[in-house]
């Protein structure tokens, strides 16, 4: 365990809540809200990337995703398991550091089986280089949609500057050739201290 995974276990270990409060990310919150299932078939499946203790995982089930959390920090994990059961939500939660992780890694069947491709991928404040998004992008399904957003290098709020912040232009860069099409792609200012990088893509049916 790292020093970075370390000081994550220990605030969720000892019951601290998430720097970024309980509640999703207002775009996370508008893209549920635009962007209706379509009848019939099992639920979407969606990946929640540095799930914390759950915010996004939480809401994903709530709108009807079948979705699979992932963090390295297992006290994070733990939560997010035991607040799918007890609401009676659908999905999974797993122990795996991002930075090497890959849907294909795991080998399970049964309801706790990991999907090999998603219909919704959400990644919010996941603050490493960029190879994340980069592999992210080749674990959509046909019609697949990515959100991706970090802390933009400007912005007051966010991690010490020994952390990455890629800029917009940066991260758009990553995903030239993946075969995606950009729907989105700016600075978003959601307080007076935050300012995001905001990317949003979908790959083509």
């Amino acid at each position: 365990m790292d020093d970075d995974q370390r000081r994550w276990e220990d605030r969720y270990a000892s019951g601290a809540s998430s720097p970024d409060g309980a509640q999703p990310h207002p775009e996370v919150t508008a893209l549920l809200a635009r962007t209706a299932r379509e009848p019939g078939g099992g639920p979407p499946t969606a990946l929640d990337l540095g799930a914390g203790t759950g915010r996004h995982t939480l809401a994903l089930a709530a709108a009807g995703y079948d979705p699979t959390a992932v963090d390295f920090s297992p006290s994070a994990v733990r939560i997010v398991r035991e607040a799918l059961a007890e609401r009676g939500l659908p999905g999974r939660a797993l122990i795996a550091d991002l930075r090497a992780w890959a849907p294909e890694q795991e080998q399970r069947s049964g309801p706790d089986a990991v999907p090999p491709r998603f219909d919704l991928i959400v990644s919010v404040y996941v603050q490493h280089d960029l190879s994340l998004l980069r592999r992210a992008a080749e674990w959509l399904v046909p019609g697949g949609r990515l959100l991706w957003i970090t802390h933009a290098p400007a912005s007051v709020d966010g991690p010490p500057p020994a952390v990455p912040r890629p800029s917009l232009q940066e991260t758009v860069a990553v995903l030239e050739g993946k075969g995606l099409d950009l729907l989105r792609a700016e600075q978003v200012r959601t307080t007076e201290t935050a300012l995001d990088v905001v990317v949003e893509a979908v790959r083509p049916r």
